[in-house]
């Protein structure tokens, strides 16, 4: 069955039939410490020098932040191609969009918790002004519209033409005149993972080296070895 664009736009979401590509970065093998960075964190706290109470609960907040935003990126990313590979774009796969969608709706509100964090941690600067059109202030209204839908249709900002709050363009995210390219989103985030790396470094190889040899030691004297 064909459908007729203006229906599909309507009823699923702006310019679905037009969204056939996305140009989509793959982070993981710059950033193979990301699924372990809460683990990381937790050894080297647990095991090395901790965090100061109150540095302690933000520091955490932003690991697992980053983590979960890394975590939605690389889901929206598999999602976002299992929907382009093979679909029909006057007859779209319409559970399979709106599961990429979701994903990056994800995505946006961790790195919008993620920055808030941020700004906490670096004193009170954040990572972008009062719309100042950076692609982390761009990407953080979008979170915001995400949040608050309703708001959005009562303000007029949500528009007859318009259907969801976040929708895919094959330049990327789009929203009530706003746009974040796939390209952006994963330059917020290689930076959003730059600092989670150094929060949460992987536990230093002497002090691994140490633990080996008190174990060693304990299974020896136990008549373990």
């Amino acid at each position: 069955m064909q459908w007729n664009p203006a229906i599909l736009s309507k009823f699923i979401a702006p310019g679905i039939a037009d969204f056939t590509s996305g140009d989509i970065p793959d982070l993981t093998e710059r950033f193979p410490q990301a699924p372990h960075w809460v683990t990381n964190h937790f050894l080297n706290n647990a095991l090395g020098t901790s965090f100061k109470d109150r540095w302690r609960q933000v520091v955490l907040a932003y690991i697992r932040r980053a983590h979960n935003a890394f975590s939605s990126y690389h889901e929206a990313r598999s999602r976002s191609l299992a929907y382009l590979d093979g679909n029909q774009p006057d007859n779209p796969r319409v559970g399979r969009y709106f599961d990429a969608v979701s994903s990056w709706e994800n995505f946006a509100l961790q790195i919008s918790m993620a920055t808030d964090l941020f700004r906490w941690l670096n004193e009170g600067q954040g990572a972008f002004q009062k719309n100042d059109g950076s692609k982390e202030q761009r990407l953080n209204e979008i979170a915001n519209l995400v949040k608050h839908t309703a708001s959005a249709v009562t303000s007029g900002q949500c528009g007859e033409a318009d259907t969801v709050t976040l929708w895919l363009a094959n330049d990327g995210k789009r929203s009530f005149g706003l746009i974040v390219s796939y390209a952006e989103s994963s330059e917020i985030l290689i930076d959003v993972s730059k600092l989670a790396d150094d929060l949460a470094p992987t536990i230093c190889i002497g002090l691994i080296w140490m633990l080996t040899c008190l174990l060693s030691r304990y299974a020896i004297l136990n008549g373990f070895l």
